[in-house]
């Protein structure tokens, strides 16, 4: 990261969402939030301000640094209800992670004061969100109050830097397992449960469904099953929640890049396959004839014979 000060504000330099070089000219307004000259408003991720354990801060940077550019590079427009990154950089000694800002305010605190539409809505937009990581191959890692937003409308779930691709080891690890997505829903399970019964949740703890409403029991019906592979899925759960607005389809990496590798093979043709020569080989010369040898056994059966003649002959005479 690169500062240069020109009046009130600093050239921060690094890289668009597609990796292309970009700069900002930012000016300051408080620990992470910072504006630009044009006037917009974004938040400003960088080691200086995460905490004092370095190796950690970095790797939850990166964390979400390859989260939110996976998000970007496979779907096609902004999803509301997960973050939009604005710009980034990793490979200079001050790297940092440029977003825009959160939609509505947290609900860490008030979500009680939702009411029963809002709640449904508040739960479609939760798993929309996993829905759509999960899609590309993402595990939030942290779904929790502090990390959802509310604007009214849709819920937005920030904080991405315990992000790991789905079946990886999270970095820092914490309990050493691998990530899987029933983990993100049951998190979720966690946050419905408390909205609809004021009642906090342990992580390790399953809450008694039973004693509850019907809806609240189907609703999360299956979620809190020791086996994340139990657990339904954040697409089922919005089928439970009759959610009818179509996720957006990831791209599929592999068909948006064959135009790519036909246009290199048509600029670069595979070289013909050059047959190796065979080597002429020389005629095997016949063995010279040895001299003819005699069966032992035939032999042996003649002298015996000649002897046998010879001893009835003496005995004759």
């Amino acid at each position: 990261m690169k500062h240069s000060a020109t009046s009130n504000f600093d050239t921060l330099t690094g890289r668009d969402p597609a990796g292309r070089a970009a700069s900002w000219r930012i000016q300051a307004l408080d620990a992470d939030r910072v504006r630009t000259d044009d006037g917009r408003t974004l938040v400003l991720r960088s080691l200086h301000a995460q905490g004092d354990d370095l190796a950690v801060t970095e790797t939850l940077l990166d964390n979400e640094i390859r989260a939110l550019t996976r998000l970007h590079t496979r779907y096609r427009v902004p999803l509301p209800e997960l973050p939009q990154i604005v710009g980034y950089d990793f490979d200079s000694a001050e790297p940092f992670l440029l977003l825009e800002p959160p939609s509505g305010k947290c609900v860490d605190s008030g979500l009680r004061t939702l009411l029963i539409d809002e709640r449904r809505r508040f739960m479609i937009g939760l798993f929309r969100a996993l829905a759509q990581l999960h899609a590309v191959g993402l595990v939030h890692g942290s779904v929790g109050l502090p990390s959802l937003y509310w604007d009214g409308a849709t819920t937005q779930l920030v904080n991405l830097e315990h992000a790991t691709g789905t079946g990886e080891a999270p970095r820092p690890s914490r309990n050493g397992s691998v990530a899987h997505p029933g983990h993100d829903v049951r998190a979720a399970g966690r946050v419905v449960y408390e909205l609809f019964t004021g009642r906090h949740v342990q992580p390790g703890d399953v809450p008694d469904l039973a004693s509850q409403p019907e809806v609240l029991e189907s609703l999360l019906h299956g979620v809190f099953d020791q086996d994340p592979q139990q657990r339904p899925t954040a697409v089922q759960v919005l089928e439970r929640l009759n959610d009818r607005d179509p996720l957006p389809r990831p791209v599929d990496v592999t068909a948006a890049m064959k135009p790519g590798y036909d246009r290199f093979d048509e600029l670069r043709p595979p070289k013909p396959v050059v047959r190796p020569v065979s080597q002429p080989v020389a005629p095997r010369r016949a063995p010279k004839p040895g001299p003819r040898q005699v069966p032992l056994i035939p032999l042996a059966a003649v002298v015996f014979l000649v002897i046998a003649t010879i001893a009835v002959l003496v005995a004759v005479l």
